[in-house]
């Protein structure tokens, strides 16, 4: 079940910096470290968070991203929205009817890391200290990246190089580890 980010057909052509045409655009998925970085450097302007999120998504540079018309910026932007908000399982969609594992996160690319390419993720509750440990930490983006890594067994770096949707989807069933009581559990696996 391969995921492939789609071509966007440009309603109108753009010059491209080494001035060849360019007519479509094989749009990319966003990595959560890319992610993080573009929106730190575009600052809390929503307009400005979109513009740099749609340079990563098409690898276009200013000067092609500011020919476009505006339906094919407002058509990336869906793109990037989507992207941003959207967990993996909108993007994978099952085709068999069988049930989901939740525990078992399919990875919208495959990541690489420790010279192994992996496919999907197994989710592992946290146990209480790691809980605590997370609590110590002072910003809420270190208490999810140390939780995330707990629960996935990976590294804090390997996290930046998942995609947003997975980073999304892994988030929320976390969220569902530390806030909900057994009791959701167990009725989730009994059906």
């Amino acid at each position: 079940m391969s995921w492939t980010p789609p071509v966007h057909v440009l309603l109108s052509p753009i010059t491209a910096d080494d001035e060849s045409q360019i007519e479509q655009l094989q749009l990319k998925p966003l990595l959560y470290a890319a992610q993080k970085d573009a929106l730190a450097r575009a600052g809390d302007d929503e307009d400005d968070q979109f513009f740099e999120l749609a340079k990563l998504a098409t690898g276009l540079s200013i000067k092609e991203l500011d020919q476009l018309k505006r339906p094919d910026y407002v058509s990336i932007a869906q793109y990037v929205h989507e992207m941003s908000t959207r967990p993996t399982s909108h993007f994978l969609e099952s085709t068999d009817g069988a049930a989901v594992d939740p525990d078992q996160i399919q990875l919208l690319q495959p990541l690489n890391v420790a010279g192994r390419s992996l496919t999907s993720l197994t989710l592992e509750m946290p146990v209480l200290r790691a809980t605590k440990a997370m609590k110590k930490l002072k910003t809420a983006k270190e208490r999810a990246e140390f939780i995330t890594a707990h629960c996935t067994g990976l590294m804090i770096p390997d996290l930046d190089l998942l995609t947003v949707p997975d980073w999304t989807q892994l988030q929320v069933r976390i969220d569902d580890f530390l806030n909900k009581p057994a009791d959701f559990f167990r009725s989730a696996t009994s059906k």
